[in-house]
């Protein structure tokens, strides 16, 4: 079941809404906008209207995920879904996965522009041909103007931060194309209430980086994406705290092709195929190489679909995954992964259906299988369904081989599986032309086995990685989104709570320290409102409580995360082409802690001007 916000063009609103009419479901294999797994959707408007361009930090206000960072989020930022790691959840760019094979720490360093973003969906399932969607899958899709738009666009703010970015979009006939160049740079951030070692630390959280994203589509047929980033970031004492000047250079490189072909009425094929290279250069001081690693994946898929129009849609498919590493630290090594695949998908009236079923066999890891089931009963704003999945994820290469300072990869992992159910729904009362209330609501519980940790050992001080044999989530979510007119674009108060089956006070656990409560209020109201143009402004607060302890930058161990309130607002003046706001995050100056000993940054003030023509 799908949520896409019921809205007019020009509002701001955050909220959950059904309207299927909107969704354009391509193929089934890739997996991009399939309304049976998508259950939530942040729209364009949405994003440009939130007080960031950094895109790990607009999903930090989806209920349901955990966004944390090692500093700024854009230098590094772990991204994780339902109450799993940052390694459980599958990262897709219209529908090709984007995941590194060394480390989810790198599955976000995406060149992409948010100007060019559609919508981004939240799936807590996708179908079973996908591996290493073991707590869900994020789906970024971009943008497909129908007219041509260039936009300049310059950000600068507190920390000597500074970022041009032009962005573009044509068409002609056929043939579209989005394009964007991007520059952002920071000195770092400093905290007063830091102590010694700690303010040294935070004066080595400064990046560069640069990124080139080019997208071309025909006939909505041929799809083909070509991206670029480049990236030097200090982490401070962002991987141990024995070192106060890390940094870490990553270069990332990668290019999709989607094509489909339309045999007959009832016949069409589906190929696609990525290349992903990410090169790490990671200095425990600065200026000392410590570890060069090179990572690539190659993917190739084809699947065929038959659509009987009485019986429903069938589709049969096959997937080959290549995966390597050369590594200083880790070595040379080699995995390949090949899918059968099958779903079948059924409608009739209100009701809608789908089972799919895939066999995985991995070079390493041997055969595996996976499945997934849904039933669900929608109209065109309102509905509930119900989900079933089984899941997997292989460790990466970091997980099995990485040794180095207090880590100790194990070679005798075992690949992570899930159990995972789901039922949501959703309820929108719509009247005259713009009011709408909102309200939706998520539970899921999930079955872990085999669930991967990084756990300390005190015998010899260290970090090993292992698997915990069971562990279960439950969680819940509830948005309630309320609309009127210009003046009050949007009201919406969302909650997510999570629980494991691990007692985190005895689990010395580096990994599996999650969100319990996670509270989100966001408020979109008009200043002054007239024919050309208006004042506005938008603010999010949120509330947030960790579970787990944490080891500070002294090597004090059992810090209980404390919980933390955070205010995010920005005034905007929007004309016929130009868009000024005047942003700031974390408006009460809150210094705290997504990972130990790594202090966050205060409040950030930036002024973003945009252009588009």
């Amino acid at each position: 079941m799908l949520h896409v916000p019921a809205r007019a063009q020009n509002d701001t609103v955050i909220a959950k809404d059904l309207r299927l009419s909107e969704v354009e479901v391509t193929a089934q294999g890739v997996q991009t906008s399939n309304d049976l797994h998508v259950v939530t959707c942040l729209n364009h408007n949405e994003i440009q209207a939130l007080p960031t361009s950094c895109l790990s930090d607009i999903l930090a206000y989806l209920p349901g995920i955990d966004v944390r960072s090692r500093g700024d989020s854009h230098a590094q930022a772990d991204v994780s879904l339902y109450g799993g790691t940052f390694d459980q959840v599958l990262i897709m760019l219209n529908g090709i996965p984007v995941n590194d094979a060394q480390t989810g720490h790198y599955t976000m360093n995406l060149p992409l522009s948010a100007s060019l973003i559609e919508r981004i969906e939240i799936m807590p399932y996708t179908a079973a041909n996908q591996t290493g969607a073991l707590s869900g899958a994020i789906n970024i899709v971009t943008r497909q103007a129908n007219n041509d738009t260039y936009s300049l666009q310059m950000d600068a703010g507190t920390n000597s931060d500074i970022a041009p970015a032009f962005i573009g979009s044509w068409r002609r006939n056929d043939v579209y194309i989005n394009t964007s160049v991007e520059y952002s740079q920071s000195d770092g951030y400093y905290a007063p209430t830091a102590d010694a070692k700690e303010k040294a630390a935070l004066l080595n959280t400064d990046y560069r980086m640069a990124n080139l994203y080019l997208q071309t589509r025909w006939q909505d047929r041929l799809d083909v994406q070509l991206g670029a980033q480049y990236k030097d970031a200090g982490l401070g004492t962002g991987y141990g705290f024995a070192s106060i000047d890390q940094l870490d250079a990553t270069r990332t490189l990668f290019a999709t092709a989607r094509y489909e072909e339309i045999l007959h009425r009832d016949w069409d094929l589906q190929a696609h195929a990525s290349y992903r290279a990410n090169y790490d250069r990671y200095e425990w001081h600065r200026g000392t190489v410590t570890n060069r690693h090179w990572t690539h994946v190659v993917q190739a898929g084809l699947y065929a679909t038959a659509d009987t129009h009485i019986a429903g849609k069938t589709t049969f498919g096959i997937e080959m995954k290549d995966e390597y590493i050369h590594s200083t630290n880790m070595g040379e090594h080699n995995r390949l992964h090949a899918t059968l695949s099958a779903e079948h998908n059924y409608r009739y009236g209100h009701w809608e259906a789908s089972l799919s079923a895939a066999g995985h066999y991995n070079t390493w890891f041997g055969w595996y299988g996976s499945g997934a089931a849904h039933v669900g009963y929608k109209r065109t704003r309102d509905g509930i369904a119900l989900s079933a999945a089984r899941s997997l994820r292989m460790p990466t290469w970091t997980d099995l081989f990485y040794k180095a300072g207090v880590q100790r990869g194990s070679t005798d992992l075992k690949a992570e599986k899930a159990w995972q159910l789901t039922l949501n729904g959703h309820y929108a009362w719509h009247w005259q032309e713009a009011g709408c209330l909102s309200l939706s609501g998520d539970v899921y519980y999930r079955w872990g086995e085999n669930i991967l940790d990084w756990t300390y050992d005190e015998t010899d001080s260290l970090f090993h990685a292992t698997n915990q044999n069971k562990v279960n989530t439950f969680g819940i979510e509830a948005t309630a989104s309320y609309r009127l007119n210009d003046w009050l674009r949007n009201i919406q108060i969302s909650y997510a709570y999570t629980n494991l089956s691990l007692d985190m006070t005895k689990t010395k656990s580096n990994y599996l320290d999650y969100l319990r409560h996670k509270i989100a209020l966001n408020i979109n109201h008009g200043i002054y409102v007239w024919s050309k143009g208006c004042v506005g402004a938008e603010w999010s607060l949120r509330w947030q409580d960790r579970e787990g302890t944490y080891v500070d930058i002294n090597g004090k161990a059992g810090n209980p995360y404390e919980p933390v309130l955070l205010l995010d607002g920005n005034i905007y003046m929007e004309l016929a082409h130009i868009r000024v706001a005047l942003e700031c995050t974390n408006m009460t100056n809150r210094h705290y802690y997504d990972y130990g000993g790594v202090l966050h940054p205060g409040a950030h003030g930036c002024i973003r001007i945009k252009t588009e023509f």
